[in-house]
């Protein structure tokens, strides 16, 4: 018994470094691909390469994802492209060939929801209340952070409506506060809004009102309440922060966060003019350079020297053309189209996931990010096996 707990506990290892060790550094994605070898080479001690051979046939995400990286290395030799998008795109990969899915139980998977839910708050009182640190100075950026943490307040509202037992309500009630303290605590507007969207959107889905005991409802208002009064300095310094950043832009005054972005978004058309079908790959900057000396940008978003648009869809879009964009999209719409004839916890979980990067994906990158692309691909990809196990 004891070896083969050991054993799911080394093939489930990239999952639980998920809810534990990425949040510790901005390099915890590297270590990952360390995690995945070691379930990789586990797994095909274990089960030979029977869950290749059924991975590959059945789960069409894997196809997908082929596709993806067939255009990826393609573009690293034409104009480059990042090596972490490729890196985390090649790991996951491997894993959701070898992986056997049914590791990924709702039991475990409610676990690794607890424990990355708790680690979360660890991580973000730690580094923004005791040792008072910006956002810029955590070891994993704060969006990348609060993207995660997104995540798992979804999974455990979604655990929440599928629960019955009294007990194991009130537990996954507390992990549903805890990360929504942590989503407040990291002050981060995008991620705050497609938390929100994906919950409303997840609650409307299941009929929140038939699944969960009134006792519950009442005890989550009031301890949410608690949590809203003891947060009330970070809520409303946001708030007033994002006020005083909007009477800029009235102003006409565009070198705040969001006047930078929005300078960043209405250069994107300039920058893909001539390069529309593939984009300009890592070349950004250079072209940056480009209509800056033809005054076509202004002097404080050429003193920004941005990596990326702050925007999934125009970053695709500008660095990797039309053919980069239509795979990101597909990447978006995939869970959707292959869930939509059934309505199992999967298929929730995975809908959740979609909204949150959808969301996020309108004032962020997080598909630039290793830690929170690695939790899209790893999670969908599993999700998408449970799901067509269902369908079958």
């Amino acid at each position: 018994m004891l070896k083969k707990h050991l054993i799911n506990g080394l093939i489930l290892l990239p999952f639980i470094w998920l809810s534990t060790g990425i949040y510790l550094s901005k390099d915890s994605d590297k270590t990952m691909v360390i995690m995945i070898l070691v379930s990789i080479v586990t797994s095909l001690m274990t089960f030979g390469i029977k869950e290749i051979k059924k991975n590959i046939i059945n789960n069409r995400f894997i196809w997908l994802l082929l596709i993806i990286f067939s255009y990826l290395l393609f573009s690293y030799f034409y104009h480059g492209v990042s090596s972490r998008e490729i890196r985390a795109l090649i790991a996951s990969l491997l894993l959701l060939i070898t992986f056997p899915h049914q590791l990924l139980n709702k039991k475990t998977l409610l676990t690794l929801t607890v424990i990355g839910s708790i680690t979360g708050l660890i991580f973000v009182i730690y580094f923004s209340i005791i040792l008072k640190l910006g956002r810029g100075d955590w070891p994993l950026n704060a969006i990348p952070f609060s993207t995660i943490t997104t995540v798992y307040l979804i999974f455990s509202i979604v655990f929440l409506l599928h629960c019955n037992n009294l007990k194991t309500q009130i537990i996954i009630s507390l992990i549903v506060l805890i990360n929504i303290s942590s989503l407040i605590l990291s002050e981060t507007r995008g991620t705050l809004l497609a938390g929100f969207i994906a919950i409303i959107f997840i609650l409307l889905k299941i009929s929140i009102f038939k699944k969960i005991n009134l006792k519950i409802i009442i005890t989550s208002i009031i301890i949410l309440s608690g949590i809203f009064l003891v947060l009330k300095h970070p809520i409303e310094q946001r708030i007033e922060q994002t006020a005083v950043e909007y009477h800029k832009i009235e102003a006409g005054n565009l070198t705040s966060s969001i006047g930078l972005r929005l300078q960043l978004w209405d250069s994107a058309p300039m920058l893909i003019k001539n390069n529309i079908l593939l984009g300009v790959g890592n070349n950004i900057k250079n072209e940056i350079d480009n209509l800056y000396k033809k005054s076509k940008i202004s002097q404080s978003l050429y003193n920004l020297q941005p990596a990326h648009l702050h925007n999934q869809y125009l970053d695709k879009m500008v660095k990797n053309g039309v053919l980069g964009l239509v795979l990101f999209i597909s990447l978006l719409l995939f869970p959707i189209v292959t869930s939509k004839e059934t309505n199992t916890l999967y298929k929730q979980l995975s809908l959740g996931v979609v909204i949150i990067f959808s969301i996020s994906s309108l004032t962020d990158v997080p598909f630039n990010h290793g830690q929170t692309l690695f939790t899209y691909l790893l999670f969908i990809g599993v999700f998408n096996m449970f799901i067509l196990k269902n369908k079958g």
